[in-house]
């Protein structure tokens, strides 16, 4: 592998499937508190130097800009290997049915993208990376949850984590705690707590509405969900069509990385790199500089893992319809039910009223895959960067119990509302294993169903969640300044670096520890 001298300098100073429906009065961009910057735009050529790279620009990688460039003298550089194509969520500037082709068949948008294999049946479908200026971040619908108590346990995470998380931080409020507040601010309808909210009952399960970060059109109900994109400056050091090849390392310690721009071949020197690129590609870097260093002897990483995810869509005649249910079917509403640990899920409602008067009840499960061997991410060494890399992402034993478990939740609620409707027992049927083969077609059917029908249900096969997380662990893999251990100068940002998910969309722990890794970066010599 190619070195180069270190370059130090120490610095002297940062789905939830759906939105709503309801369409309220446009909204200016800008920032949770309603302050607006310039954009960034990208620069042509990238620098020979850095204090910080930061390979990456979705949510994680523009998050931990932002936030250093708000807290530090340190200039981050961001790094993104797709092009700046427009910087708004795909559901505000795409109608109902383009949008939802982008999500449910990812080949008919450019930006989808694999850098990996499988041979395993996961990772594939509507699973795979947008490469562009903002990622996922523009294609999220804005569920804003915590990881789970039962998940989120010393016994898990690091304990310093776990207080700064959900206790205090910086002798202030938590991380959970400050995210939610700027969020609640730049989120046209707030962040109401949950337990302050209307309640729709079926049989014995509350719903309410799920809090979102979201803001709304004032046509054709096209709505947004937040990324730290709004927020870049134009003093943001930002290159874009910009392919990091490899983590360049010299006597074990990270100086630098080298990038394929526009088919030229160029190194950066950093003393620090951040990993921000996705859980998969994070990994397949980290891979490359531990297996350069002897840090690592097999090129490969255990723990990945994405949600298992069951549902059913039922489709009413609004006389049969509970009037709290209809009531927020005439609404438009996304609503949540939490599981415990005991279902290690969180049990989520889209329900709405078709153009032809249908009440469609979309109900679905979204669980915790637990860490373990029948998840990696593994790179075939041949000597040049990028190394290819294959995934696999197979249930362990406690999954497939977990998707038992959830098609019996889910074969209740049913049957509490088939009741509650007055059709009387009724029972639903589920396909063996994960992963519906028409997953597309029984997602969309009640949009244009004319009269109520059999219910049907549905599964995702993992890594189509897209909440792919847990290969490169903090209190394993990683230090508590979320360095890689072995790799002295290399941090990760994002998913790649939770020892466990919990049920939750992982967004808001993402955006609550890009504030801790700015702080670290930030008073680190």
């Amino acid at each position: 592998m190619p070195k180069e001298p270190r370059n130090a300098k120490k610095p002297t100073g940062t789905d939830e499937r759906t939105g709503p429906n309801e369409p309220a009065a446009p909204s200016r961009v800008g920032h949770p508190d309603g302050a607006t910057k310039a954009h960034a735009a990208p620069a042509p050529g990238v620098p020979d130097s850095a204090d910080i790279v930061i390979v990456g620009g979705g949510l994680a990688g523009l998050a931990l800009a932002v936030e250093l460039e708000q807290r530090s003298t340190l200039r981050p550089v961001l790094l993104e290997s797709g092009p700046d194509s427009g910087r708004e969520h795909y559901r505000w500037t795409l109608d109902r049915a383009t949008a939802n082709s982008q999500w449910l068949t990812p080949e008919s948008d450019r930006h989808a993208w694999r850098p990996y294999s499988t041979t395993d049946g996961s990772f594939t479908g509507i699973a795979c990376l947008r490469r562009r200026l903002g990622g996922r971040s523009l294609y999220w619908h804005g569920s804003v949850l915590p990881i789970e108590p039962w998940a989120l346990t010393a016994d898990d995470w690091p304990q310093d984590v776990v207080r700064d998380l959900v206790d205090t931080w910086d002798d202030g409020p938590s991380l959970y705690g400050r995210v939610r507040e700027r969020l609640a601010a730049w989120s046209s309808e707030g962040l109401a707590d949950p337990s302050e909210m209307p309640v729709v009952r079926i049989g014995d399960r509350a719903f309410r509405r799920t809090p979102q970060a979201v803001r709304s059109a004032g046509q054709g109900g096209r709505w947004k969900a937040y990324s730290p994109l709004e927020h870049l400056t134009e003093d943001t050091r930002l290159y874009c069509d910009c392919h990091v090849l490899g983590v360049l390392t010299r006597g074990g310690e990270t100086v630098g990385v080298r990038v394929r721009q526009h088919g030229e071949v160029r190194e950066i020197r950093a003393p620090r790199v951040v990993l921000a690129a996705g859980t998969v590609e994070s990994s397949r870097l980290a891979i490359q500089a531990l297996v350069a260093e002897g840090a690592l002897t097999e090129p490969e990483l255990p723990g990945l893992v994405d949600k298992v995810a069951h549902g059913f869509v039922a489709s009413l005649s609004s006389e049969e319809t509970p009037a709290g249910l209809l009531a927020a079917a005439e609404r438009g509403s996304f609503l949540m039910s939490s599981c415990g640990e005991s279902l290690r899920s969180n049990m989520f409602l889209r329900t709405f009223v078709n153009r032809y008067g249908v009440v469609v009840a979309d109900a679905y499960l979204m669980g915790e895959q637990r860490r373990g061997t029948s998840g990696t991410v593994r790179c075939d060494p041949d000597g040049d960067w990028p190394w290819p890399t294959h995934v696999t992402c197979g249930p362990g034993p406690e999954d497939e119990r977990l998707a038992e478990t959830q098609k019996d939740a889910l074969a209740l609620l049913w049957y509490q509302l088939s009741e509650a409707a007055g059709r009387g027992r009724s029972k639903l049927s589920f396909d063996p294993g994960l992963g519906s083969p028409d997953l597309p077609h029984r997602l969309t059917l009640a949009e244009e169903l004319r009269k109520p029908v059999t219910p049907h249900t549905y599964s995702f096969p993992l890594g189509s969640e897209q909440h792919e997380a847990g290969t490169l662990p903090l209190g394993e893999v990683l230090d508590d300044r979320h360095q890689v251990r072995g790799v002295p100068g290399m941090f990760v940002a994002g998913p790649a670096s939770f020892p466990r998910t919990g049920a939750a969309n992982p967004v808001l722990t993402i955006l609550a520890l890009a504030v801790r890794l700015a702080d670290r970066l930030s008073t680190s010599d």
